[in-house]
């Protein structure tokens, strides 16, 4: 999915709702990427890497110093969303930790990524239904509507 699509598609009068039913978790996830890369992120979908376990980060989105990972929820509105999205940031949390000590020593994914040793690493929920972009410990929740404004924004963060 190409963000001129979505734009195309909400001029048309259509709903998030109805972009939402319209478009699977991959696509969702492509369309993740390509607000990042809009943004000239440097980015990588669908990540493994293993430490103690093995992991996997949706999209990984590199720019200057800082290295965001990604975890794409394409939830509903039900009523267990806000546990389901506290219980996803500890999660990626945990994850951005076990990345953290591997890019620090893995050469190829920072020339690959293009970052530095030193790059701050961030965890971020991208999700479709949520009123606005918030924090739990160190993760953001952020809902794709308002991905860019926070890329633009994110030192004011």
């Amino acid at each position: 999915m190409k963000i001129e699509e979505a734009e195309n598609f909400l001029r048309d009068g259509k709903t998030i709702e109805e972009f939402v039913e319209k478009i699977d978790w991959k696509n969702f996830e492509r369309f993740v990427r390509e607000i990042f890369s809009a943004n000239e992120f440097n980015s990588i979908s669908n990540f493994r890497f293993k430490t103690k376990s093995r992991f996997e980060i949706d999209v990984i989105a590199a720019k200057n110093n800082i290295v965001f990972l990604i975890d794409c929820k394409e939830w509903d509105k039900g009523r267990y969303k806000n546990s389901g999205l506290k219980k996803a940031a500890e999660d990626q949390i945990v994850r951005t930790k076990e990345f953290e000590n591997f890019f620090r020593k893995n050469p190829i994914a920072k020339s690959k990524l293009k970052a530095n040793s030193d790059a701050k690493v961030v965890p971020i929920v991208v999700t479709w239904y949520q009123e606005g972009v918030s924090q739990y410990q160190s993760c953001f929740i952020v809902p794709v509507w308002k991905l860019n404004s926070f890329l633009i924004g994110y030192d004011f963060y």
